[in-house]
């Protein structure tokens, strides 16, 4: 019986309280001034006498904004959008159960960004962008405004996200050495989200957990808060292409918790905000670098909401060293870069609003030295799966690469059989490209002929190499291999020809962890015998003979278990 009562009560509350809550209306509609049209995707805001803000929204395809579920009392309303001025109500009352329509009308030549002189105030650094730095607090001023709107796209939770995120480890010149990466699907406040902007600012944008550290971004909330600017100072910068940028660094002396300085960019024609790129502060002397920090993207929806379509975090990979004396020190051995990418956005209806190209790849044709076209060869991505083999004109593609430096290697089989694989080639993807990226590969002669630089040997002889496999043709390391030929000496005193006996010569070596092998001096145009020993196993006698004009030869070794 109580327990029938308790679900009577919760009822009667839910069906009262939407009814009280919804029963002052504000309707808003937002116009240009000059030609009464409706301005898509503006902020709109409802505040209270004091200036606080009680409800904000974006204005839709007829310019409207509803503002439903407030007491009654005494508001005004304001409404702003990028490149545009900011216009603001009288005060007017609601009353109980009252709806209440206001139209604004913004103006489209109230600022001006283009032409914006960056060296009157450039080289000054302002706490707060206010009035007092009129050129700094009007690219603040519109860059507030896109913060705004994915802020409040943020809270609202409306796009379905389709998401890749990734982890990269790089090298010191940035090569991808390896990646992975992990997909996500369904509705979502935001794709990124940062820690609480007083948490930044009082225990920094690096905090320990444990044994690691993590690295924090700013989002579009912590870039509008009180405590991000009390502690940072903003002045201009000149870009290229068009954009004006808006520099923020810590104020005060060193800190002991790590902090942030970078620069929102800002299309100088637009007033958009097109991409943050910060870097960290006050990092240990051992590990600080320019190049540790990240990038965040801005990008405006088709619904005039604001959202945030890819980032990354570059932070330090550290290593530890000992000198002479024993003190150790810390150093940078490579990075590690962690990222994400919208894929795609949906809208709660199911509207689809656009998919990403997310990634790149190579195309290409790998030749011999003198341009014919080498079937068979394989192209890979180091770091990764990805491995494909050129067709008979040499052609090959590598797709579905997130953008970044990857290192690319092109594999021979007649160059690998003589345990010689190119240096890999750096090459950046580009997102939604297919970088062309050709390669030459080297001669056998040219090869063998370096590999043997230095080592003496008479003008009639020349290289043997080749490589040793067991039955399932994988390579054998430590393999003895010997090849030997006959030297016969011939005496014809008083015209008659004496046979005076055969020697053998030879050479012995040892393959290494390719199953390589290589003889640097066997003589040319004589009839070689060539075999393997290893472990209980033991080769056929392959016989050949290098040519007089034949740089080096070939040969492939098969060990058989007895």
């Amino acid at each position: 019986m109580k327990h029938t009562r308790r679900l009577t009560v919760l009822a009667v509350a839910l069906a009262v309280a939407p009814a009280a809550l919804s029963a002052q209306t504000v309707m808003v509609r937002v116009l240009a001034s000059e030609a009464s049209t409706p301005i898509f995707g503006a902020l709109t805001y409802l505040v209270d006498p004091s200036g606080e803000t009680v409800r904000n929204g974006l204005s839709d395809e007829r310019g409207r904004a509803l503002f439903v579920g407030f007491a009654a009392g005494t508001y005004r309303v304001r409404a702003e959008m990028i490149g545009m001025g900011t216009a603001e109500t009288d005060l007017f009352d609601v009353g109980e159960g009252m709806s209440v329509s206001q139209e604004l009308r913004l103006s489209s030549s109230a600022i001006q960004l283009e032409g914006l002189s960056v060296e009157a105030e450039g080289g000054r650094c302002r706490v707060r962008p206010g009035g007092e730095g009129l050129a700094v607090a009007g690219v603040w001023d519109e860059a507030r405004k896109a913060l705004s709107a994915a802020a409040f796209t943020d809270q609202q939770g409306s796009y379905r996200y389709e998401t890749m995120m990734y982890t990269r480890d790089l090298d010191r010149n940035f090569t991808i050495l390896g990646e992975e990466e992990r997909r996500r699907e369904g509705y979502m406040l935001t794709p990124f989200e940062s820690l609480p902007a007083d948490s930044l600012v009082a225990y920094g944008f690096v905090q320990r957990a444990g044994m690691d550290y993590l690295y924090f971004a700013p989002d579009a909330a912590v870039l509008l808060s009180d405590p991000f600017l009390d502690t940072h100072c903003f002045r201009l910068e000149r870009g290229a292409d068009g954009l004006l940028g808006l520099a923020f660094e810590p104020t005060g002396e060193k800190k002991s918790v790590v902090d942030i300085a970078g620069t929102m960019w800002i299309d100088a024609e637009s007033a958009e905000l097109r991409w943050l790129e910060f870097r960290y502060q006050y990092l240990d002397d051992e590990i600080a670098s320019s190049d540790i920090g990240g990038r965040v993207d801005f990008r405006r929806m088709p619904a005039g909401t604001w959202i945030v379509p890819e980032w990354w975090i570059r932070m330090p990979a550290v290593a530890e060293r000992v000198d002479g004396s024993g003190r150790r020190s810390r150093f940078i051995d490579g990075y590690r870069q962690v990222g994400g990418v919208v894929l795609e956005a949906r809208e709660a209806g199911g509207r689809r609003l656009g998919r990403r190209v997310a990634t790149g790849g190579f195309e290409g044709v790998v030749m011999d030295s003198v341009g014919v076209p080498i079937a068979s060869a394989r192209v890979g991505v180091v770091g990764s799966n990805q491995e494909v083999y050129t067709d008979a004109a040499g052609r090959y593609g590598i797709v579905g690469l997130n953008p970044g430096r990857y290192q690319v290697r092109f594999v021979d089989p007649a160059l690998e059989s003589i345990g010689f694989v190119p240096e890999p080639v750096a090459r950046d993807v580009i997102r939604g490209e297919s970088t062309t990226l050709d390669f030459h590969m080297p001669s056998v002669g040219d090869v063998l002929f370096e590999a043997c630089r230095g080592v003496e040997r008479p003008t009639d002889f020349a290289i043997l190499a080749g490589m040793v496999r067991d039955e399932r043709r994988r390579p054998v390391e430590g393999a003895q291999v010997l090849v030997e030929w006959s030297t016969f000496r011939i005496r014809s005193p008083g015209g008659d020809v004496d046979f005076d006996g055969e020697t053998i010569d030879g050479f012995q070596t040892t393959t290494d962890a390719s199953g390589s092998y290589r003889f640097c001096g066997v003589p040319t145009d004589m009839l070689l015998r060539v075999r393997a020993l290893g472990g209980e196993s033991q080769s056929d006698v392959y016989e050949l003979r290098v040519g007089v004009d034949v740089v080096a030869g070939l040969q492939t070794i098969v060990l058989a278990r007895e």
